[in-house]
């Protein structure tokens, strides 16, 4: 596993872990989903300020909520690919290691099933976990992705109370700045607290949460 100052160090065409130079703006990314409760109040909230952000959804979520993912493509968002079975050693370095090519047929099962439900083919990959190995690099360079990870993030997968992701969304409010790629989780319901201190703090900043999906 890479650490992760060496990870600053690779090049944009490997793995994008910031907006371009040029971007005016951050960049929303939703992991974990489709999902059939927390996603559409995700979609609501980013429809009234106006943000487009990136879904990266694990494939064999899709099928519970089929519906869901082409709501997210009908409302101007991209989906990227974050496997299809978001196994655990994928994350974890403790777990044995994955071999190129079942990790390569998990990733393109999820490129099908993406492709069968909206008729498009994903060009953004994240590994799960963020785990970049030469493993997860190869096989994003073999399927023609582009690797995204993130450079804010506030835990919001772990929050089990309102308070607690009321009190992540002020924090990652204040410490994000432009060209920052923010992580979130659309399973979680509690990111709808997060985004709802989130989105109107970013807004009032003038942050503009529409166009990082063009400066990847």
């Amino acid at each position: 596993m890479f650490y992760s100052g060496i990870k600053t160090l690779l090049p944009r065409h490997l793995v994008i872990q910031r907006l371009r130079s040029t971007a005016p703006g951050v960049l929303l990314t939703f992991d974990d989903g489709p999902h059939r409760e927390v996603t559409p109040g995700v979609l609501e909230r980013l429809d009234k300020y106006h943000a487009k952000a990136v879904f990266f959804v694990i494939g064999r979520r899709i099928q519970d909520a089929p519906q869901v993912l082409e709501d997210v493509q009908a409302g101007g968002h991209l989906i990227g690919n974050h496997s299809y079975s978001h196994e655990d050693r994928y994350v974890r370095a403790s777990e044995r290691s994955v071999k190129f090519g079942e990790y390569y047929k998990d990733i393109k099962r999820c490129q099908t099933g993406i492709r069968k439900f909206t008729g498009k083919q994903p060009r953004l990959f994240r590994p799960p976990g963020g785990r970049l190995t030469p493993v997860t690099l190869l096989v994003a360079k073999a399927l023609g992705l582009r690797c995204v990870t993130w450079s804010k993030e506030t835990g919001d997968w772990r929050f089990r109370s309102s308070r607690e992701a009321r009190l992540g969304g002020v924090a990652l409010a204040k410490a994000t700045k432009p060209r920052d790629i923010l992580l979130l989780h659309d399973d979680n319901p509690y990111v709808l607290d997060l985004l709802d201190c989130l989105l109107p703090e970013l807004a009032q900043r003038r942050m503009d949460l529409a166009s990082g999906v063009e400066y990847l």
